[in-house]
């Protein structure tokens, strides 16, 4: 074969020789059973180069020549390679009684049902709220359990605004895109139902980044600056803004503090502003989940506000897991379907199976000791179980991926099913889900945890009930 110290050379007179060379070393390959990636592996020439040469398209280093003629003489080269996973037989799939036994109900199963539906049966109606960028409902969910009759909603989906519809029939839809609410529809919204007393919401933050890589025209980072906008027009007593933890340390465009902005917004248009870091888990929400929200009164009502004490933790009641959310559930394993309707396993390939099948709750198949049992890419919280008798990580949009984070059920081997899912965010099963998977999934995962809300929900009805509003 043919060889020259750089693979730059113009096309030249011996173009056609290449050509042919190319040829040949494309059939040795082939009579030696070697695809071009194996030939390329064992020899040590990227497949780039190889494939250009084959093709006489470049010319090999004498070196790469040196190292093609060793592999093609080796007759090691042409076995297989061995398989990155072992395959896990179909068979293999069935239920082991040793892990079937564990998912038993745990003492905390049943307070936990119980709760949820406390939850669903709400409170007396005392105050009115607008909901924006409302999801599935789950924000509006907990501040009815707290009091609170959400009048109206504004969602951009369709699919999750069809939920949101069928969970909260009394709210009237507003509108879809928050940037496109007019003073003919806020006026219209205020004129039939009086005074608002609360403006609810999480604007999406997916425009922002860490990392500094921003695009100073993503719409979406000017949503929160549309809530603020309807928080001046609407003037509720109280408004609550909920997002992601990492907001606070999130800068805009321009190079600021997203949260300084946000926080100047609430104080520009009059209101006592008080922003408070809530984990889900401390009040009693089966899931480590935290979320910063921006909780506001009206200055004239002359009440700074209070965030919510936690209810579960350290010297209060002890937190609950993610077996007390799900353990009276059926045993499912992949692409098995239990009695609820909602509580469906995804199927997954057996070579997955077989690197999580003797994975231990709380570790990842990346921790395996056989190198072949680990997924060939990704970080030790993907391929993760998690444990039964602790809080879950944080649900994710992504639940039902076996590859995402800590997807993978503490027990079976599998992704979490949407029931699971929406046990671990703390709706009750009552609540109405349909349409298609990926938005149910979106809109669990985007939830804010309806039980949290409820507490959130709950602090800011007693400032509201403690309110009077100033003279002069």
């Amino acid at each position: 074969m043919g060889s020259n110290p750089t693979s730059s050379a113009k096309p030249s007179a011996d173009w056609g020789r290449r050509v042919t060379e190319g040829a040949k070393l494309k059939a040795i390959r082939i009579a030696a059973g070697l695809s071009q990636a194996r030939l390329a592996d064992v020899s040590g020439v990227a497949q780039h180069r190889l494939s250009g040469y084959e093709r006489g398209a470049k010319l090999l280093r004498p070196e790469e020549a040196a190292s093609l003629a060793k592999a093609l003489q080796d007759p090691e080269a042409a076995r297989p390679r061995p398989k990155r996973y072992r395959i896990h037989l179909r068979s293999a799939r069935g239920h082991d009684p040793r892990r079937e036994a564990r998912q038993k109900p745990t003492p905390g199963n049943s307070a936990y049902l119980q709760e949820l539906a406390r939850l669903e049966a709400g409170a007396p109606a005392e105050f009115s709220a607008l909901s924006l960028f409302a999801g599935c409902g789950g924000m509006s969910l907990g501040f009815r359990g707290a009091g609170f009759r959400v009048a109206g909603f504004v969602e951009k989906d369709d699919g999750l605004a069809a939920l949101y519809a069928a969970n909260f029939p009394e709210a009237a839809r507003l509108g879809g895109d928050v940037r496109s609410l007019g003073e003919k529809e806020l006026a219209g919204f205020l004129e039939a139902h009086g005074p608002l007393d609360a403006l609810i919401g999480g604007p999406p933050c997916q425009g922002f980044s860490l990392t500094g890589k921003r695009r100073s025209d993503d719409p979406r980072n000017a949503l929160f600056r549309e809530y603020l906008r309807i928080l001046r027009r609407v003037r509720p007593k109280i408004a609550v803004m909920e997002n992601v933890a990492k907001l606070t340390s999130m800068r805009g465009a321009s190079g600021g503090m997203v949260g300084r902005e946000i926080a100047q917004g609430f104080r520009e248009a009059g209101y006592d502003l008080r922003t408070a870091l809530l984990d889900a888990q401390d009040f009693g929400v089966p899931q480590h989940r935290e979320r910063v929200f921006f909780l506001a009164v009206d200055r004239r009502l002359g009440r700074a506000p209070e965030p919510p004490e936690p209810s579960h933790g350290a010297g209060l009641a002890a937190r609950r897991s993610f077996g007390d959310a799900c353990s009276d559930l059926d045993y499912l394993e992949a692409g098995e379907r239990g009695a609820d309707p909602l509580h469906v396993a995804v199927d997954h390939p057996d070579h997955v199976l077989g690197w999580l099948w003797e994975v231990p709750e709380g570790a990842s198949a990346h921790d395996n000791a056989d190198p072949a049992q680990r997924p060939p890419s990704g970080y030790n919280t993907t391929y993760k179980r998690q444990v039964w008798d602790q809080p879950a990580a944080t649900v994710q949009t992504t639940f039902g991926m076996i590859s995402g984070s800590r997807n993978v059920h503490p027990i079976a081997t599998r992704a979490l099913t949407i029931r699971e899912a929406a046990r671990l965010q703390s709706f009750p099963d009552s609540f109405r889900f349909f349409g298609k998977l990926g938005t149910i999934r979106t809109g669990i995962g985007n939830a804010t945890p309806p039980l949290l809300a409820r507490a959130v929900g709950e602090a800011m009805a007693r400032r509201l009930r403690l309110t009077e509003p100033r003279k002069g």
